[in-house]
């Protein structure tokens, strides 16, 4: 498969489930760990061509974009409980990719020891930072919404 293709079939994957959740709520925040890892599976198998930090930032902003997606867009309005299911969700779907990109980085041998570890350190540190500021991300939206209406 081709690195273009496989950076298609990921992000038709992430939309899929954005539209899903939008929809059908709350779907979309269900099926989190699938979406998050078939998209890394597609990304690891199919980019070959990529380099490890490449994929690894490819990986890890289409999980960003899920993660605003679902918080913004996802049917209903969210509360602190609704908040803690979509990090619950979340994390699994994390754990699922980040051991799916840590087998597809090590397994790659043109890759110096050096960037698989630089690779393998994007995901942790970029969804900490991203955690970091955008955790209460659409709480609250619904009542925003009905005080300007």
């Amino acid at each position: 498969m081709k690195t273009k293709t496989a950076i298609l079939i990921s992000f038709f994957i992430i939309l899929i489930n954005l539209i899903n959740g939008h929809f059908f709520a709350p779907n979309g925040i269900t099926y989190t760990p699938i979406a998050l890892s078939a998209m890394t599976l597609v990304m690891t198998l199919g980019a070959k061509t990529l380099k490890p930090i490449s994929l690894s930032g490819i990986i890890t902003g289409f999980i960003i974009l899920h993660d605003v997606g679902i918080k913004l867009y996802s049917g209903g309005t969210h509360d602190r409980e609704g908040l803690g299911w979509i990090h619950t969700l979340l994390f699994i779907g994390l754990v699922l990719s980040y051991s799916i990109l840590l087998f597809g980085i090590f397994k790659r041998k043109e890759a110096e020891l050096k960037e698989k570890i630089i690779a393998a350190l994007i995901l942790p540190v970029a969804i900490s930072i991203h955690l970091y500021f955008f955790t209460d991300l659409g709480l609250g939206r619904h009542y925003w919404y009905e005080w300007n209406n």
